[in-house]
């Protein structure tokens, strides 16, 4: 009997030991996180999850058929039930256009309208990670320095722990970026002496171009957390977070904490604490010249547990300027005023440096809790790495197209203006995206780190609370998409001992998100019971 020994196959075994399908529960963090673009409700009840080794595996839904076992007529069995789930008449006025292959001989399946271009929503990161994986490599980390001017070598600050002139904070477009790391980098500066900064603190965020919005970002105005902006120099995914904290009595203000507590920001507004009535407090924030206002109304119910809200930033450079001031000054550190603007392209000296985890971590964020912020900045780092600094869009754009010609997808052949697939913006069809799926996880360099990347059905990510309790539990791999009327689902369906299948769900215009993730979950169902239904299972 023959061994699975595909670069697939031995990219998913790997898969399998880099990710953790049994993570405990984290203490809060104190670097807000910006929320993922794929929202769709809490990833587990309360309490560990099962352990994988002890833990039955489900059976079957109660309503699938079992499927024949000849191989002619387990196709057709096939193509029968995903065209029941597609052809509901929930999806009457949906366009809905599916495609399903072997991994390995790339085979087709099942097709439905697999050439239609449509609205990828978050499968857009499929592409962004593939290409950012392949061009960049899995180790490629993100460098943040703290530099004055000073000679090359000797000591690097006089006698007196004094720098005469100013200090650069030059940021490199890390998307993982805390406060944590920031406190770090200000030790090291303690711990070197210093104590005074004669000068400014300069925010260098050159290495980008192209402002702090990505392209179509401007289709809404709110302040989610989801249209963080991005830029160079940029801390906590330009997030904040706000808690609202009930008073001791009704009628009594609420408290309202951001974190960081950086001078950055400004709060306007009151919450008050109630016992009656509608108790749902708002909050959003707005630019203001050199701050971010953060602007509170509404109840909250008296005796609640606090609640926290995360809410863009509006000027990330600012934004982490005041941060690392605050710090330093905390630390015994003065320094003059903040500002933006370019490091003296020679004779710095480097006091203190901060080097991100490894791409391959970073793209586990981006692509299992779908980080819009992380997206947008891998895209222009591409840019300023494979197209020449400074990084744009148009530039990461154009490294982007290089990888996707290079597995056989056209220039032309798609429409894609940002790297997280945020609104109106993005155009692909089911087949380029099994087409980077396949690509990825046959490219020995990046596979690993790739399938890692991706959801695991019941477990983590965006998919954590879907599919539990069914075949698919723990053997789909794959990336969500959610905007208005357009809902995916697209990666990878296993089965031990069976060569995986890719497979890509592309929904338009439908009228309801729920029917949508409830027929995908069910093609991914029916994908397992498939390959379990092949008599000629190997070992």
């Amino acid at each position: 009997m023959a061994l699975l020994t595909s670069p697939f196959h031995l990219a998913l075994a790997f898969a399998l030991l880099a990710a953790d399908p049994t993570p405990a529960p984290a203490p809060p963090s104190p670097n807000p996180a910006p929320a993922p673009t794929d929202v769709e409700g809490p990833p587990s009840k309360n309490g560990p999850r099962p352990l994988l080794g002890v833990t039955p595996r489900p059976g079957p839904s109660a309503d699938l058929p079992k499927p024949p076992k000849d191989p002619a007529q387990r196709r057709e069995w096939l193509k029968s039930q995903l065209d029941d789930v597609f052809g509901r008449k929930e999806f009457a006025k949906a366009k809905v256009s599916a495609l399903v292959v072997d991994a390995d001989s790339g085979k087709t399946l099942y097709a439905r309208d697999e050439k239609s271009q449509l609205n990828a929503a978050s499968n857009v990161k499929i592409v962004t990670s593939a290409a950012g994986l392949a061009l960049l490599g899995p180790e490629y980390r993100w460098r943040t320095t703290l530099s004055i001017v000073g000679p090359p070598s000797g000591p690097p600050l006089p006698a007196a722990g004094e720098a005469a002139g100013d200090l650069y904070l030059r940021g490199a477009g890390d998307p993982t970026l805390g406060t944590e790391d920031l406190a770090a980098m200000v030790g090291d500066l303690a711990a070197l002496g210093l104590h005074k900064i004669r000068g400014a603190l300069v925010v260098d965020d050159s290495l980008f171009e192209g402002g702090y919005v990505p392209p179509a970002y401007d289709q809404k105005n709110d302040s989610t957390a989801s249209r963080a902006p991005a830029s160079a120099a940029s801390l906590n995914g330009n997030v904040v977070a706000v808690t609202i904290v009930p008073g001791a009595a009704a009628g009594a203000a609420a408290h309202v904490v951001v974190d960081p507590p950086s001078p950055y920001f400004t709060i306007a507004g009151r919450v008050v604490t109630s016992t009656s009535g509608p108790q749902v407090p708002a909050v959003d924030t707005k630019e203001e010249p050199a701050h971010t206002r953060v602007n509170v109304a509404g109840r909250i119910r008296l005796g609640s547990d606090p609640r926290t809200f995360y809410r863009r930033v509006a000027q990330p450079s600012l934004f982490i300027g005041y941060t690392l001031k605050q710090l330093l000054e905390r630390r015994g550190i003065s320094v003059g005023a903040v500002k933006v603007g370019r490091a003296p392209a020679q004779g710095l000296r480097v006091l203190a440096a901060h080097d991100s985890a490894p791409l391959a971590v970073a793209v586990q964020d981006l692509n299992k809790r779908s980080n819009n912020f992380a997206a947008e900045q891998l895209l222009r780092t591409l840019g300023a790495e494979i197209g020449g600094r400074p990084g744009t869009w148009d530039k990461g754009l154009k490294a982007v197209d290089r990888y996707l010609s290079g597995i056989g997808i056209k220039t032309g052949s798609y429409q894609m203006q940002n790297g997280s697939g945020l609104y109106d913006s993005n155009r692909f069809s089911p087949e380029q995206i099994v087409t980077v799926l396949r690509a990825a996880s046959r490219d020995f360099r990046i596979s690993a780190e790739f399938l890692s990347s991706l959801a695991v059905a019941g477990t983590d990510g965006t998919i954590a609370h879907r599919m539990g309790g069914t075949l698919a539990e723990r053997y789909v791999r794959a990336k969500t998409g959610t905007l208005a009327s357009v809902s995916c689902l697209s990666g990878f369906a296993g089965s031990p001992g069976h060569t995986p299948l890719v497979f890509s769900i592309i929904v338009n215009d439908v009228p309801s998100a729920t029917e949508a993730r409830r027929a995908q979950d069910r093609a991914a169902e029916i994908l397992v019971a498939y390959l379990e239904g092949d008599a000629n299972m190997k070992p």
